[in-house]
């Protein structure tokens, strides 16, 4: 019996395209042991976008407007605007 893989892409199938690889290192560049500053936000958001693009995934501009709209909640920022990932502020079990 194997283990199912966990599935790291939120709203979106991550067994299409070779998805999951890539919103699970989106994922650990924004995590507890990701982060940063803007730049490296911008950064793991341009690498994830590259990825998606790479595999042909007619999703990648979306997803790169909606990281960029909407990443800032779960990214761990070191220092500015605030420190830590906000969304763990707010639901810390998340």
């Amino acid at each position: 019996m194997t283990q199912k893989e966990r599935q790291y892409c939120l709203f979106m199938d991550g067994t299409k395209r070779n998805r999951n690889i890539g919103c699970k290192k989106h994922d650990n560049a924004y995590g507890i042991n990701g982060g940063g500053s803007e730049a490296d936000r911008l950064r793991a958001d341009m690498t994830l976008f590259r990825h998606m693009r790479g595999n042909h995934d007619p999703m990648a501009p979306l997803v790169l407007l909606f990281t960029r709209l909407f990443g800032w909640f779960f990214f761990n920022y070191h220092g500015r605007p605030w420190r830590g990932q906000l969304v763990r502020k707010i639901f810390p079990r998340y």
